[in-house]
C-alpha cells in the first residue's frame, strides 16, 4: 500500500467514529428542551393541635361602632325597671338632694363652675380661680346656638347674665326621685345631684322649657345634633344609678335609640 493511500485511511477514521456516535444518539435534532430545574420545596411544618383551653378562647370582635352602641343602648333601655305607679312615696323637694352645686369632688370649686369651665371656651375666671366670669358656649346642645356667657357681675346690657347659660341635669332630679332616689340616703342623693356625668351647660331658656320632663315629653331637636347623645346618656345614667323610668319614657328611649342606631 502506498503512503498516499495510508494517509487517506487515517484521515477517514475520525469521521467514522463521529458518525457511529451520532447513530447511537436518538432524536439528536428533535430532542425536547431540557426541563426547568425546580428548587426543592420547603419541608412541611406540622400545625400544632390547639389545646382545650386555646379552643375555648373567645374570638376577638370588631370595635364597637357608634351605630352598634346606640343599638346596644336600646336593648338596655328596654330592660330598665319601671316606676311602680301604685307605690306611695314622699313628696319631691329639691332640698332632698342637698345644697345645689356642692363641691363633691373636693377641688375647691362649685360643681356649676366646674361644668361651665368644662363646656365653655375662652373662659375667664374670677380671682378665686373658680367662678366663671365669662366664656362662650360654642354650640348649645339644646338649641344649636352660640351663646356668650357673662356672669351677673360683669353682664352687659342685653345679656341675660348668669342665667343665660345654666347647668342642666340630663336626668332630672324629679325623675330620679320618682325612679327610686326617694329611698336613697341623703349622701347618695347629694352625689347624684352633683355628679358631672349628669350635668351639662345649656341655654337658660331651653333648660327652663324642658323643666322636669322626661324623654316622652321633651327631647333636643334633631337639628342640634345632640338628640342621639342625649338619649344615650339618659339611658346610661339610669342604668348606672339603678333608676326606674315610666313606660312612656322607656318607650321614647327605645324608639329614639333604635333610630339612632339605624338611621336608614
Amino acid at each position: 500500500m502506498s503512503r498516499k493511500r495510508t494517509r487517506s485511511l487515517v484521515a477517514l477514521i475520525p469521521i467514522a467514529v463521529i458518525a457511529a456516535i451520532v447513530a447511537f444518539l436518538p432524536n439528536w435534532d428533535n430532542s425536547p428542551a431540557p426541563l426547568p430545574v425546580v428548587p426543592p420545596s420547603a419541608p412541611a411544618i406540622a400545625t400544632p393541635t390547639p389545646t382545650s383551653a386555646e379552643s375555648a378562647a373567645p374570638t376577638p370582635t370588631a370595635p364597637t361602632t357608634p351605630a352598634n352602641e346606640f343599638t346596644a343602648a336600646a336593648a338596655v333601655a328596654a330592660a330598665l325597671p319601671l316606676v311602680d305607679v301604685g307605690q306611695e312615696i314622699p313628696p319631691y323637694r329639691r332640698s332632698s338632694f342637698g345644697t345645689a352645686w356642692t363641691d363633691i369632688d373636693g377641688n375647691g370649686c362649685r360643681q356649676r363652675d366646674d361644668v361651665l369651665a368644662r363646656d365653655l371656651v375662652d373662659v375667664v375666671l374670677a380671682e378665686n380661680s373658680c367662678t366663671v366670669l365669662s366664656g362662650v358656649l360654642e354650640h348649645d346642645p339644646y338649641t344649636g346656638q352660640r351663646i356668650i356667657f357673662q356672669h351677673d357681675r360683669i353682664a352687659e346690657p342685653g345679656n341675660r347674665g348668669s342665667q343665660g347659660v345654666q347647668t342642666e341635669h340630663i336626668f332630672s332630679l324629679y325623675a330620679a326621685f320618682v325612679g327610686g332616689a326617694w329611698a336613697w340616703t341623703p349622701e347618695r342623693r347629694l352625689e347624684f345631684a352633683n355628679t358631672l356625668e349628669n350635668l351639662i351647660a345649656v341655654q337658660g331658656s331651653a333648660n327652663e322649657s324642658k323643666g322636669e320632663d322626661g324623654p316622652a315629653k321633651w327631647l333636643p331637636p334633631v337639628e342640634t345634633g345632640y338628640l342621639c347623645t342625649y338619649v344615650l346618656k339618659y339611658t346610661q345614667i339610669a342604668q348606672t344609678w339603678g333608676l326606674a323610668v315610666d313606660v312612656a319614657d322607656r318607650d321614647a328611649l327605645v324608639h329614639t335609640l333604635t333610630v339612632c342606631g339605624d338611621p336608614s
